[in-house]
């Protein structure tokens, strides 16, 4: 499982890496705020994922000394958090390396851990039937809930599924159900289900409330989050499905284009299947969304951070054309996605969706 040396210098390199995965992003997801702090530290003279690493293990331990002694909730806790660990990980690897697919397998075992021992949450492994392949995804919900309004949450370019349990937990505590779709391009639906990004995506959230659907027999409004890139995916799957009766888009651009740093090339080229940046951006202009021409009848909320890098407040501004219902909230301290501000953010967004759709 050795990963190929770095071409670049290593100090560039872990500065590209605290860029991507900064502490506020590590305990957004759910990681310890010590193994957060010791991954951003230590990492200076070792591989970023092997450091990432060590720190799940460490935690899968405690997970697992725990439930031999029946503290469930400690386990589950530590579960979690090794999966936390396990995302940053895989993160540091762009491209789908033999190590990252590792990795990636290893974070699900320890989510599913989680799952098997948690009394007071529902998590359930989804495997969606979409094209000639499936989509995977996590179905949470409060023990014992009847069928009530759902939320369907995604990530963007390298946060997927998993990454977004404090997002599915905070629904579920306000009486709602989430689904952690890993759209294609995404996580595990990528990486074992062999499925790419392209202009056809907005069914696959069509396919996600299909499901839920048959597995609860709720027939009423959904919500959809979608987080970094993932915010185009949730307002494009809320302009083609009227299901969809709450829209939130956190940090997204309406129109991509290929950002001009390595590591975002590659993971966009990874999302989609190309190559190229030129057959990245062909494959991104399908996405694009247009207010003059396309609408939803979904409330819309936006959320911007005033010192985020990736995305401008004018980029965001976009979303709001969509529908006549539209809010923006903006932090002006915020980073990208609000990292720095993320139970908040995750508080006020929840009440939001719960506003919009009610609670079982």
């Amino acid at each position: 499982m050795d990963a190929p040396v770095p071409a670049e210098d290593p100090a560039k390199l872990r500065a590209a890496l605290l860029r991507a995965m900064p502490v506020s992003r590590m305990l957004d997801y759910g990681m310890d705020h010590g193994d957060a702090v010791h991954l951003a530290h230590a990492a200076v003279s070792e591989p970023w994922h092997e450091v990432a690493t060590r720190l799940a293990e460490a935690q899968l331990a405690r997970a697992e000394a725990a439930a031999d002694r029946g503290d469930a909730e400690t386990a589950v806790a530590c579960y979690r958090r090794a999966t936390a660990s396990l995302v940053f990980a895989q993160m540091a690897f762009n491209t789908d390396h033999p190590v990252k697919r590792a990795l990636y397998v290893r974070l699900i075992r320890a989510y599913q851990a989680a799952a098997e021992l948690d009394t007071e949450l529902r998590v359930e492994r989804l495997s969606i039937p979409f094209r000639q392949s499936h989509c995977t995804a996590w179905f949470v919900r409060r023990s014992g809930d009847r069928p009530g309004p759902t939320v369907v949450i995604v990530g963007g370019q390298s946060g997927w599924g998993p990454a977004f349990h404090q997002q599915a937990e905070a629904l579920a505590r306000r009486g709602l159900s989430a689904v952690l779709l890993e759209a294609p391009g995404q996580g595990d639906t990528r990486m074992a289900g062999g499925l790419h990004l392209d202009g056809n995506v907005d069914r696959a959230f069509s396919a996600a409330l299909d499901a839920v659907r048959a597995r609860t027999g709720y027939d009423g409004r959904y919500g959809v989050w979608g987080n970094s890139f993932g915010g185009l995916l949730a307002a494009r799957a809320a302009v083609h499905d009227s299901r969809f009766g709450a829209c939130c888009v956190n940090g997204a651009s309406a129109k991509p284009e290929p950002l001009p740093f390595r590591t975002a090339r590659e993971q966009s080229r990874a999302l989609l299947g190309v190559d190229t940046d030129d057959e990245a951006a062909a494959v991104l202009r399908t996405l694009w969304l247009d207010p003059a021409v396309e609408r939803t009848s979904a409330a819309l909320l936006v959320l911007h951070g005033g010192n985020d890098p990736l995305v401008s407040l004018d980029q965001q501004k976009v979303f709001l054309g969509l529908s006549a219902r539209p809010t923006l909230r903006v932090w002006d301290d915020g980073d990208h996605t609000v990292y720095n501000h993320s139970a908040e953010r995750t508080e006020f967004v929840c009440d939001w969706f719960r506003a919009q759709l009610g609670r079982a």
